[in-house]
């Protein structure tokens, strides 16, 4: 797919500050196909609570790279945004009422990372078996964003296929489990970074979950590394790890 100018997806924990992940996480990715098959409903009721649609879209893993010569760069852009939801409700001596800070402070500069990368293609890789390769195909072709509402992407071309089990010392340039035996190849750098797992569910706190990523903080690019893996997929000539 082509990033129009780049994607923001806040990290795990983030509140009034909302630094970037440097990377789409799988929930990101899932979450985005997910956008075909539930266009305008926001949510549902599940199990007494509201969740994300993308819940019911199935057993779907998804990982995401930088195509080869393309890269990006991280920086923080100062916004303001409202930080009304992040205030303490406090009793009015002459109302009695309940309500947070008054206008005046319902909204603040803060800093809200961003990774850019306008023009370039990012690579998104589904694995499941829930879903026919007809209903993914059509599925791949409607993602339009990444992360915030305004990460518009254009997908420019689709593969479908089988993907065949591997196992033992692989070559992957896609992010993977840090529980995962890994090592860099000479002059390749890679980072640990923590992704969301789960998390469909409001009000439900998802869990953190650290990735190998095989790129340098800059410029964000991708590399290749090795992992010794118990279940990976071998998908159109590339290989994903997923533990």
């Amino acid at each position: 797919m082509r990033l129009h100018w780049g994607y923001a997806v806040s990290v795990p924990g983030a509140s009034k500050q909302k630094p970037s992940l440097l990377l789409p996480p799988p929930t990101t990715l899932v979450g985005a196909l997910s956008y075909g098959k539930f266009r305008g409903r926001d949510s549902e009721f599940l199990s007494g609570q509201n969740a994300s649609p993308a819940i019911f879209l199935g057993d779907v893993r998804a990982v995401a790279r930088f195509a080869d010569g393309c890269a990006g760069m991280y920086a923080e852009d100062v916004v303001k945004n409202m930080i009304s939801y992040f205030q303490e409700a406090r009793k009015d001596k002459e109302t009695g009422q309940m309500r947070t800070t008054s206008m005046k402070y319902r909204s603040n500069i803060i800093p809200s990372g961003r990774v850019y990368a306008p023009g370039s293609e990012l690579l998104a890789l589904y694995v499941t078996s829930d879903l026919d390769p007809d209903e993914l195909k059509k599925l791949s072709w409607s993602i339009i964003r990444l992360g915030s509402k305004e990460g518009l992407v254009s997908v420019e071309e689709v593969r479908t296929g089988v993907a065949k089990p591997v196992q033992g010392r692989v070559r992957t340039r896609y992010y993977f489990p840090a529980t995962v035996r890994h090592g860099g190849f000479e002059g390749a750098d890679f980072m640990l970074l923590d992704f969301w797992e789960g998390g469909y569910a409001w009000g439900k706190e998802a869990a953190k979950k650290t990735y190998v990523v095989p790129m340098p903080r800059f410029p964000i690019a991708c590399n290749e590394v090795w992992a010794e893996a118990k279940e990976a997929y071998e998908c159109d000539g590339e290989t994903v790890v997923f533990s």
